[in-house]
């Protein structure tokens, strides 16, 4: 059986993208819950995928449960990340590389809006590009 210790889980639900069975599940609105149930197997991927050590394998034990608040992209309000897991990831970056170029803290913002932005960009620097070359 999953044993969860809830102090050190980031909700990333990496468990629940590695057990090959099912039997850690993910529920996901503005909050985000994942359930650790029952499990007869001992494959131990959720064990050794965990990044923050939160789970051990132990004998039989109730289904366990944890829920999450879901933080919201402020560009298009999306829920996309748990602050355990934004934190986890400010502590590991430099603080230069927490912002970009152009002053935008990208680890606050979500994956999608991050492509959107760094699409834009690339686009104006092509089309710039283009016109300085044929301004020659």
């Amino acid at each position: 059986m999953i044993a969860l210790d809830a102090s050190r889980c980031l909700g990333c639900a990496a468990c629940s993208n590695v057990c090959p069975n099912a039997f850690i599940t993910l529920e996901q609105g503005e909050e985000r819950t994942i359930r650790f149930n029952r499990c007869s197997e001992e494959c131990h991927l959720c064990v050794e995928f965990c990044p923050a050590k939160a789970l051990s394998l132990v004998p039989e034990t109730e289904e366990t449960s944890i829920t999450f608040p879901l933080v919201k992209c402020p560009s298009c309000k999306a829920c996309y990340a748990t602050r355990p897991m934004l934190d986890r990831v400010l502590s590991a970056v430099p603080s230069h590389l927490q912002i970009d170029a152009y002053g935008t803290g990208w680890v606050e913002i979500c994956p999608s809006c991050r492509q959107d932005l760094e699409r834009d960009r690339l686009s104006r620097q092509v089309i710039q590009r283009r016109c300085r070359i044929e301004m020659r």
